[in-house]
Parts: structure tokens; sequence; C-alpha cells
């Protein structure tokens, strides 16, 4: 808990925060909806950027802790940024199904589908970004670049599955109620493929880490 709160008063910046806000894309009638959560990796690149150039590894490296537990601190900090972006999302959800009338031609509805779909993404995102991070915990342009070239791949086959499968074109792109019942699946399983790409990706970036030389 006290590396956790070192992690909010040190390495946290306004950015990320800022940039739950642009969960607010998703009432665009016409818009690829993903491209939100990209916002939040970004948000996180910067973040820990500014934590790199402040001299962050080498403030913890003096502390009693050990390299796992830097990891943990860092990990648990993204985590609750992530889980943020997923909670202000909702809303504007909620909102968005307002109109829901007006379709989004460019791909996914922005309804409970999108969240499922959506936390996969960032499980990816996770699953590559850190692993290649904490090689050496300090690379962070490389790391992005790829894991964002991963999302973005990931983005156009799911907007492309959207609109080839039964399944994904005529109950995932809907806001009627019966459909987003049937619709909890993708959520549920998505939430799974998040924990369990997250999981991974920290027991790796364990394993990097502690066999790097600082």
């Amino acid at each position: 808990m006290t590396l956790f709160k070192k992690e909010w008063k040190l390495v946290m910046m306004p950015v990320p925060l800022l940039f739950l806000l642009l969960s607010g894309l998703v009432l665009i009638p016409n818009y690829p909806y993903y491209v939100t959560f990209f916002y939040t990796t970004l948000g996180i690149f910067l973040m820990m950027q500014s934590a790199r150039e402040n001299r962050d590894l080498y403030y913890m490296a003096l502390l009693p802790i050990t390299k796992r537990e830097m990891v943990k601190a860092r990990f648990s900090l993204v985590l609750t940024i992530e889980a943020m972006q997923v909670l202000v999302c909702i809303p504007f959800l909620l909102l968005r199904a307002s109109y829901g009338e007006i379709k989004n031609a460019v791909g996914m509805e922005a309804n409970i589908a999108f969240l499922g779909f959506s936390l996969v993404l960032l499980g990816l995102f996770n699953r590559i970004f850190f692993p290649m991070h904490y090689k050496n915990a300090y690379d962070l342009g490389k790391p992005f670049v790829v894991s964002s070239a991963a999302l973005a791949l990931g983005m156009i086959i799911l907007e492309t599955l959207q609109h080839v499968l039964p399944y994904l074109k005529d109950v995932c792109d809907s806001y009627e109620a019966a459909d987003q019942l049937r619709q909890l699946p993708v959520l549920f399983g998505g939430l799974l493929a998040f924990v369990l790409l997250t999981v991974r990706s920290f027991s790796i970036s364990v394993r990097r880490f502690e066999n790097a030389d600082l």
C-alpha cells in the first residue's frame, strides 16, 4: 500500500487522468470507438516516460524493496488507470445508447460487447508493452510502437469481423436490451482474457526485471 501511494504521488501525472475524458469520443455517431482505449495506453506511456526522466527507477532501487515489489507497484497503478477508463466510459455508453438509432457506420457500436472487446485490447497492450519494457526497465519507445501496432491490428480485425460474423453483426452491433444481454458472454470473456494476459505479462515482467542489471 505504501508503494502504491508513492506511485500516485510521484509517478501519476495529469495526462492519463485527462485522457479518461476522451471516453466522450463514443458520443460521435461515426467513429472507430476502440481509439478511446488507445489514448489510455498513450497516457500510460507518457506517464512512464515522465517517471523515467525523473529517475524514478533509481529512486526505487535505493529503497529496501525487491524488484518484484517495484513491478507490482507499477502494475497496480496501471491497472487502476485502466479500470478507471472502463468505469468512466460507462456513463458515455449509456448516453450514446439514448440515440442508438443513429448507427455507427464505421464499426462497433458503443455497448456491452464493445467493453468486452476493449478489455481484450487493453490486455494485449499489457502483455506486449510491459515484458518488453522490463527487459531493462528503461526502454519505452520500441515497446510502445510494437504494442500500438498490435492494438491497431487488433482494432482492424475486430472491426472487420464485426462486418463478417453473424453474431458480431446481428447481436454485438446492437443497442437493443435483449441483444445486450446476449452480449454478456463477450464482456465476461473479455474480462477473462484481460486478466489472463495481464497476469502473464506481470509474471514475465518480474522475471525479466529480476535478471536485468540496473
